[in-house]
């Protein structure tokens, strides 16, 4: 697949731990321009401005306002009102484990496929790899870190190895439980002068790894929106129309990628593992 991926785009897979990512961006900001804990109540705009309400009762005012606040995102309650996401009906639970150079030595990166659940794992630097995986499972089903991870070793002890050794080697209060959620895709965002990135302008399960990606492009876009006019809402406009398209597609294709990787009927199972050893 890494081969696959140079081939088509000239440029190597690399696997970066989010934190470390984070770490880099903050350090690319001036100092203060970031400020953390202020947590946004409401949002409302004119055609002067957009004025943001605060949970300490402070407000901040602008010409734009950027909904980047997630899955729960409350500017996209202000905008849309289309409720809460939905539950997929999958859960993902993720790690990251240090390697000993015998268990690095057998490790393959890439994704397993069973009935309906998954297993994947990619390689980290500093002799670490990173491992996800996601079972059909109802959203209540859930327990302490080592209920957690006990529950992980039962369902996946005759998977192929090293899978049940990774398990093993992670640290319980290192798994991360997250149900997953989507939203049906928006067929026109909103504008105005308030606009929407990331998980909340298009929620969508993990199935594809894009839900940074498309996030990233977002911001890439609206960037080119903004510098090319002095108009925050025609800028607004033209990003929608640019991103609203293809962040939809990219939600159906997750959801559908997500349906096929989780089939449970042995031979709808079967079915689907003939086709995939003939591509």
């Amino acid at each position: 697949m890494a081969e696959k991926v140079l081939a088509r785009f000239d440029a190597p897979t690399v696997v970066v731990h989010r934190g470390l990512l984070q770490t880099i961006l903050l350090a690319a900001l001036d100092q203060h321009v970031l400020r953390l804990g202020a947590r946004c109540v409401g949002v409302a705009q004119d055609a002067e401005g957009v004025t943001v309400n605060l949970a300490d009762g402070s407000t901040e005012h602008g010409d734009l306002v950027v909904g980047a606040d997630g899955l729960h995102s409350q500017v996209r309650t202000v905008l849309v009102g289309d409720g809460p996401p939905r539950y997929s009906g999958y859960t993902a639970w993720r790690g990251i484990v240090p390697l000993d150079r015998s268990l690095a030595d057998r490790l393959r990166p890439g994704e397993s496929w069973g009935r309906g659940c998954l297993f994947g794992v990619a390689m980290l630097g500093g002799s670490q790899a990173y491992w996800w995986a996601s079972a059909r499972i109802d959203e209540r089903v859930g327990g302490s870190p080592a209920e957690e991870k006990a529950a992980m070793e039962r369902r996946f002890r005759i998977w192929h190895e090293p899978i049940p050794e990774l398990i093993d080697a992670t640290l319980e209060q290192a798994i991360v439980r997250s149900c997953q959620y989507d939203r049906p895709p928006l067929r026109r965002w909103p504008a105005g002068r308030v606009g929407l990135v990331g998980d909340a302008a298009h929620p969508m399960l993990a199935s594809l790894g894009q839900g940074a990606c498309q996030a990233i492009e977002d911001a890439a876009a609206l960037g080119d929106a903004l510098g090319a006019t002095s108009d925050v809402t025609m800028a607004l406009r033209a990003y929608g129309a640019r991103r609203a398209p293809h962040a939809a597609a990219v939600v159906r294709r997750s959801h559908r990628a997500a349906r096929l990787a989780h089939l449970r009927h042995p031979a709808a199972v079967a079915a689907r593992d003939a086709f995939l050893r003939l591509r």
